[in-house]
């Protein structure tokens, strides 16, 4: 069934649209301003909305580019009763689908929202191919030989074989979601349903409507009944991202979903039953928010069956490399094909790397991107942050790549960069302290 939202304020007109879409088989839900649409697309999704261009509270135009960021797949078709033509066709470049002048067959209007909401689909599916797609190719190989890595794998492949929770815990960009990933292709589940959601910055009332869905009329706004996640996921894998984010209400709803695999939508009488493998993920200590009172002491240890850590990239030093020729490889794919030179790679190995392999792609892909048609990246390709936030704990044996030297320039180098990290970048500070003026500091700085 098309779900179609009428945002017009000729209430005869809309009686009309109304009458004829749901004789069709629509659902159609109507607002008389834009402020009250814009309530409405808050509340739910819609396939397909039918916009005035001139309301009594808005410009239409200026609402479309609101009901797009709401809702980036909504097709929206203008209806103009004025001859605006240009501004529906100033519409169509910002999103709309298409336009119909007033007074327009009621036939073409039906016409033209199938076709919009055909549109819809296609867009959707290829979203949704394109997110497995990414997947996939990150999937393609859990890049990396050192021993935390390894163990790491051996915790997947023995996690696959069982349905019981898993916690995955690890900083911002470590690959969490590709952990739980690589457990729900590695199983018995691998053809079902992968459906994944982070509980960060969502509302308790949102996180929940996502989570269990609702019923008709379980709420002003509520015009059909809406499935959630867990449902979804029935006999696939689920992956929660952030559950430390979680209210504790949410908190105390998720565990009787954990504990008896059941739960109740908002507004039904009837329990739900499903067959779901859980993996959570946390990149907080979890022992530390029970204790602060952030999280359910009961919760945790449901989900604390079996946790995978995963090692930061400045505690996996000796995967930089291999990470960093697989990123390559990746982007080489789309730009001329590129190397590091070996100064590159000793930054690499000394950078601390906050942000972790996430940081470290963004950070190949800028590169490939600055040098151009130039085959090696230099350091001049690099940000300047990778310069003066060297890991004062790296020994100097972690610097140099594995089976490679490092020169005499690079360890003046590396002692220059540690110094203006220490000093924040100040270099007559770093001069002072290397005890050398700040003259030859700058011609240092130069050559290297």
């Amino acid at each position: 069934m098309i779900s179609v939202l009428l945002i017009d304020d000729e209430i005869e007109l809309v009686k009309a649209f109304r009458t004829k879409l749901e004789n069709e088989g629509m659902e159609v839900s109507v607002a008389h301003t834009g402020a009250s649409g814009i309530a409405l697309l808050k509340k739910r999704n819609f396939d397909v909305a039918i916009l005035d261009i001139r309301l009594p509270d808005q410009d239409g135009v200026e609402l479309l580019k609101i009901a797009k960021t709401i809702q980036p797949t909504l097709e929206v078709i203008m209806l103009t009763g004025y001859a605006t033509f240009e501004t529906a066709i100033q519409s169509m470049k910002l999103g709309a689908y298409d336009y119909l002048r007033k007074p327009c067959e009621l036939s073409e209007l039906s016409s033209l929202i199938e076709k919009a909401y055909d549109k819809k689909m296609l867009s959707e599916t290829n979203i949704i191919l394109k997110e497995h797609l990414r997947i996939l190719k990150t999937h393609e190989q859990m890049v990396g030989e050192s021993k935390k890595i390894k163990e790491v794998k051996n915790l997947m492949k023995l996690a696959a074989t069982s349905d019981i929770p898993i916690l995955v815990q690890g900083e911002t960009g470590t690959g969490k979601e590709l952990v739980a990933y690589t457990i729900h292709d590695l199983s018995t589940r691998r053809d079902k349903q992968f459906v994944a959601i982070s509980a960060s910055n969502l509302p308790d009332n949102i996180l929940e409507s996502e989570l269990f869905g609702y019923k008709k009329g379980a709420f002003t706004g509520a015009d059909k009944d809406k499935p959630g996640l867990l449902e979804i996921a029935n006999k696939g894998t689920f992956f929660l991202d952030e559950i430390a984010e979680m209210g504790l209400s949410t908190q105390a709803k998720l565990l009787r979903v954990l504990d008896k695999s059941i739960f109740r939508k908002l507004g039904d009488v009837r329990e739900t039953q499903i067959n779901i493998r859980f993996v959570c993920a946390t990149n907080v200590p979890l022992k530390v928010a029970v204790k602060e009172g952030r999280f359910r002491k009961d919760l945790y240890y449901r989900l604390n069956n079996l946790t995978i850590f995963l090692p930061p990239l400045h505690e996996r030093r000796v995967d930089i490399p291999l990470l960093a020729e697989h990123f390559l490889q990746g982007h080489n794919k789309r730009y001329t094909r590129k190397n590091f030179t070996k100064e590159v790679m000793e930054i690499f190995m000394a950078y601390s790397w906050p942000g972790n392999i996430r940081e470290l792609s963004n950070v190949i892909e800028r590169a490939c991107l600055l040098s151009g048609e130039r085959q090696e990246i230099g350091i001049d390709d690099l940000p300047i942050d990778l310069l003066y936030n060297m890991d004062e704990h790296t020994e100097s044996s972690e610097i140099t790549s594995p089976g490679a030297s490092l020169s005499l320039d690079g360890q003046e180098r590396n002692l220059i960069m540690k110094t203006l990290a220490l000093t924040n970048g100040n270099k007559a500070e770093a001069a002072r302290l290397l005890g050398i003026a700040r003259k030859t500091l700058y011609e240092k700085l130069k050559r290297l």
